[in-house]
């Protein structure tokens, strides 16, 4: 009872701190007026993404493919609304908003047919659902995706919703390459660790900055997901790219310039119990100061019986326009989790593919008692600054501060049937401080537009940790299987001194330039270069490293079509390896890669595409090698990692949407010890596919119902670099049927139709999935 009483206290809380505020501010917005009408062509056809502006204020919009358009919060009184489109001349009306009430204007006809609107090169393309690529993140810099010369994807915060996953590691699976993820094992924290070009990557980057490496967080904050691949050393550094397959970075919601939200339920399979909030309001009567706030309780039993996912999230987020060139962004995310960890390590069992173990599928063999333990605080403090019309300032300064106290369960396998419980317990915490400074320059050099940024950052981790590990007991396939005792496992844990207790202490300074100079209209060429500084206190160590990228992009038709080529380079510090007791100095890993394709925006943004080839080599690689006891690195091989993967997104008519991914990758160890040359790496799959596509009917008696269907393919890994357990392919189908109104959704999903029995796999350990299981949701938006 003590621990539902302390999540229903939290719940109340939680609710408390989140509607109060808005609720106080309720009756200041209800003075204000909306705005809602409708814009057509000529030729009496809906005109879309128009501009539809308020004179003399920052209010405006772009009307939707419809020629609809809604403008909240807006001063009572007399206006004049402009409408306009690059090219074409501004259309005035003068309107009158009365206080609280919706106020329709007539419908609004521009002075143009529908072929010369066509004809009109819009500033913002067509905006579909699962094509929003537009970023500042990937390069650093504004760079539209068919001139950059890197490939990144894009999970929206459509498709997010359509997919009514309820957290992240479901997410990813939407994204081409993306394979094997799941909660990922370090220094007791709850990260979500996935393999992408053949490299085991770890999410830790949240708009563009470094966070914990191990910290969770909930995707009611996700505005967006993007996964930019390759190795990114030289933007974004050591601290963050712990892997060559590339970033995986978080885009949280930011506030806006009208009061608006949403409230969500979901509930489903496995007592699924998921309450969200998503409210935003200004603050003041000039709308300079705004205010977001995202908030989630999550409340989810494990598949397997044993083991529950206790989740509270609360995240606000505040903007203060100071003035015309000062803007200032905080933002927090306080996250409380509590959840299971069960591993399974086969390495031992003597079999040669996980199909040969003995194992109840749904029965975890673990206990509600053994779970992670995780509080995590960010803050992310940024001041943007416009020096000029040519230049712009971004300072940023973020911290995250995450205490574990986690007992992890592995589940090692002696053979086919039986396996020994240890648990590891390990109380951990993580520090991690970054401040970054950029520049961001747009000038001309002669008749050649260039941009350029400037930057420097500092990185700075400690983790103080304590671990101690028990075997509990051995259990068997044909064996009762007994619930973990935990009077007698604290027994166990007390009388057994812990075999590591240390601190990790490292940082790192950076210095960083990159340039694209637009040679032709159609022709650009991209030349980056990073200096970077890393100590690692605890040996006394440290290296420096220069990281160099290039690139070149080449418009084949302008806007539409390009060509890219792509030389990058990847490093990791290393610290010294000390299981031996001695101190052995080790190399930087180093990667480069050389890669080449096509990007398409075709048929005025209805087909989106991107298709490229790469080839990685990592020199220096290291390899984890445990001799029975002890884990120690190795530094005695090459990597070799090269694939091609395509990217399609559609939109072919009106409420039909497509995103389809197909990856294939070779990884092996190409040059140096004997033992693995021409092996595959653990956890590096060679072929990935992903589907989703979906139907909202835009007109008539059904308006507004859709249907989604969606496919994951992952062929086989191996759990090792020796290859000698391997882990099967799965193919999963998903299903949804849904009715979405402007102002409420209501959604059922069936993932796992075929209910596969599956694993995820993170090499040494492997992890089954969930099998079968419904979620229904419900939201209501404002």
């Amino acid at each position: 009872m003590r621990i539902s009483i302390s999540l229903l206290s939290k719940t109340v809380l939680l609710l408390l701190i989140v509607v109060f505020p808005f609720l106080t501010l309720k009756a200041n917005v209800q003075e204000k007026g909306t705005l809602i009408g409708k814009v057509f062509t000529s030729d009496h056809r809906p005109a879309a993404f128009v501009n539809v502006v308020i004179k003399n204020t920052n209010k405006g919009t772009t009307s939707n493919e419809d020629g609809e358009y809604r403008i909240n919060s807006i001063t009572p009184g007399k206006h004049t609304l402009m409408f306009s489109f690059i090219g074409l001349a501004t259309k005035s009306v003068e309107i009158e908003v009365a206080k609280g009430e919706v106020t329709a204007i007539d419908d609004i006809y521009l002075d143009v047919d529908e072929v010369q609107l066509q004809e009109v090169v819009l500033e913002g393309r067509r905006r579909y659902k699962f094509d929003q690529k537009n970023t500042d993140f990937v390069a650093r810099m504004p760079l539209e995706n068919i001139e950059n010369p890197q490939v990144y994807s894009v999970i929206t915060g459509e498709l997010l919703e359509e997919l009514q996953v309820t957290d992240i590691q479901s997410t990813l699976q939407n994204a081409p390459g993306i394979s094997n993820v799941m909660q990922g094992i370090g220094s007791g924290g709850v990260g979500v660790n996935l393999y992408l070009r053949g490299f085991s990557v770890d999410i830790a980057t949240r708009n563009g900055i470094a966070s914990a490496f191990r910290t969770g967080t909930d995707q009611v904050n996700i505005e967006r997901i993007e996964v930019i691949k390759g190795p990114s050393g030289t933007l974004f550094g050591t601290s963050v790219v712990s892997s060559y397959g590339g970033v995986v970075n978080l885009v949280t919601k930011k506030p806006y310039e009208s009061f608006g939200g949403a409230v969500g339920y979901s509930t489903g399979s496995n007592d699924l119990s998921r309450l969200t909030v998503d409210l935003n309001t200004p603050l003041n009567k000039d709308e300079t100061v705004l205010l977001r706030v995202n908030a989630a309780k999550h409340s989810e039993q494990s598949f397997q019986g044993h083991g529950r996912t206790r989740n509270l999230f609360f995240a606000p987020s505040l903007t203060y326009k100071a003035s015309d060139k000062l803007t200032l962004n905080l933002e927090a995310e306080v996250y409380d989790n509590q959840s299971p960890s069960v591993y399974f390590n086969p390495l031992r069992s003597g079999i040669g593919s996980m199909d040969d173990l003995k194992y109840d599928f749904e029965h975890s063999y673990g206990s509600d008692y053994l779970a992670n333990n995780s509080k995590s605080f960010n803050v992310m403090a940024e001041a943007k600054y416009k020096i000029s019309d040519r230049w712009t300032s971004q300072t940023v300064l973020t911290t995250s501060n995450v205490d574990n106290s986690t007992h992890y369960l592995f589940l090692d396998f002696t053979d086919d049937s039986k396996a020994n419980r240890r648990i590891m317990n390990i109380e951990s915490q993580f520090h991690v401080t970054q401040i970054q400074q950029n520049f961001n320059g747009a000038f001309k050099v002669g008749n050649m537009d260039n941009k350029l940024l400037v930057g420097i950052d500092y990185y700075d981790l400690r983790t103080p940790y304590r671990r101690t590990q028990v075997v509990y007991d051995q259990i068997g396939y044909d064996d009762p299987v007994k619930d973990i005792n935990p009077k007698k496992y604290e027994g166990m844990l007390a009388d057994t001194d812990a075999f590591r207790v240390g601190q990790r202490d490292q940082h790192s300074v950076s210095a960083y330039v990159s340039d694209v100079l637009n040679v032709t209209e159609k022709l650009s060429v991209m030349a980056s270069l990073r200096w970077d500084n890393y100590k690692d206190v605890e040996s006394d160590y440290s290296q420096s490293y220069l990281s160099p990228k290039f690139g070149i992009s080449y418009q084949l038709i302008k806007d539409e079509l390009s060509v890219f080529g792509n030389y990058m380079n990847g490093f990791k510090n290393v610290a010294p390896d000390l299981s031996s007791g001695e101190v052995v100095e080790l190399k930087p890993e180093t990667a480069t890669q050389m890669e080449g394709g096509v990007k398409a925006e075709l048929f005025k943004g209805k087909l989106s595409a991107t298709v490229s080839y790469y080839d990685i080599l990592v020199k220096d690689a290291i390899r984890w090698v445990n001799d029975g006891q002890t884990w120690s690195q190795m530094q005695d091989v090459e990597r070799s990692s090269k694939g091609f993967e395509v990217e399609f997104i559609a939109n072919p008519v009106k409420g039909w949407n497509i995103v389809a991914g197909y990856a294939n990758n070779k990884s092996e160890f190409s040059e140096g010890n004997e033992k693995v040359i021409g092996n595959t790496p653990h956890g590096a799959p060679e072929t990935t596919i992903n589907f989703w596509t979906s139907f909202k009917v835009p007109q008539g008696a059904l308006k507004n119902f859709g249907i989604g269907f969606g496919a994951n393919h992952v062929s086989d890994s191996f759990v090792d670099d020796n290859n000698t357990v391997e882990v099967p392919a799965y193919s999963i189908l998903n299903g949804a049927l849904f009715y979405d109104h402007p102002t409420f959704r209501v959604g059922v999903k069936l993932n796992n139709i075929t209910d596969e029995e599956y694993w995820s796999n993170m090499g040494t350990y492997v992890q089954p999935q969930k099998t079968r299981n419904t979620v229904v949701s419900l939201s209501y938006k404002f």
